[in-house]
């Protein structure tokens, strides 16, 4: 059997690429999957976009394994091309009848009073195919155990939350994509423009000027 490394390069994502977001074993006990517990050993590897879920022996002998996307974007067009109903896997009901709230197909719930995290996206497994057909694609229920570690946590919250539109802006930045200049440059355009993230887009913009609306930084150090 392949090393998970190899599965996880079909989808062109390493763990040592500048989007991951977590790296992290996880004990079979402390997770379940469609209320089904896994054998053998658990690994998060958690990107922007997606995450992983890995079950490996030995080193990283690959045995089998989930991919669950966070962006909803990418869900969306997934299931329009399978011909689905898009709207049966919207997680927050609310938007199907208020037109102003996104909908979402990725859930992360972290009750602080509830001993573990909830988990509920959209995925398919994965191996060392290269092709996927939209329609396997289904909804999965996943309960991970918080550790009693605060690292521990906030990496493996890292890798299962979904960006916000504000986390994005600084991701594009912090992975190389666009300078901080070019973004303030867009954000200033949005501003102008008096788009939908109008409010956003200053807010955003303070906090990169420094606290000064008006008096944006020119610095094109990556952030």
């Amino acid at each position: 059997m392949a090393s998970y490394h190899r599965v996880l390069g079909v989808f062109d994502r390493s763990i040592h690429a500048r989007s991951l977001e977590c790296d992290y074993d996880i004990d079979p006990w402390d997770i379940l999957i469609d209320e089904e517990r896994w054998t053998g050993k658990i690994r998060l590897v958690g990107f922007v976009d997606v995450f992983f879920l890995i079950c490996y022996s030995g080193k990283e002998r690959f045995e089998k394994g989930l991919i669950i996307y966070k962006d909803n974007d990418s869900v969306r067009s997934t299931l329009e091309r399978a011909g689905k109903d898009t709207t049966e896997y919207v997680v927050n009901r609310d938007a199907l009848v208020n037109e102003n709230i996104q909908k979402s197909y990725y859930s992360f719930e972290d009750d602080k009073s509830s001993l573990s995290y909830e988990i509920l996206g959209l995925g398919h497994p994965v191996g060392i195919n290269s092709n996927y057909d939209p329609g396997s694609l289904k909804q999965y229920k996943i309960k991970i155990r918080k550790s009693s570690d605060l690292g521990a946590r906030k990496r493996i919250q890292r890798g299962l939350r979904q960006h916000t539109l504000s986390d994005l802006m600084v991701d594009v930045v912090r992975l190389g994509f666009i300078t901080q200049a070019e973004l303030i440059s867009k954000v200033i355009a949005m501003a102008v423009a008096g788009t939908a993230t109008d409010d956003l887009a200053r807010k955003y913009l303070q906090v990169l000027s420094g606290g000064q609306p008006g008096s944006p930084g020119l610095s094109r150090d990556r952030m």
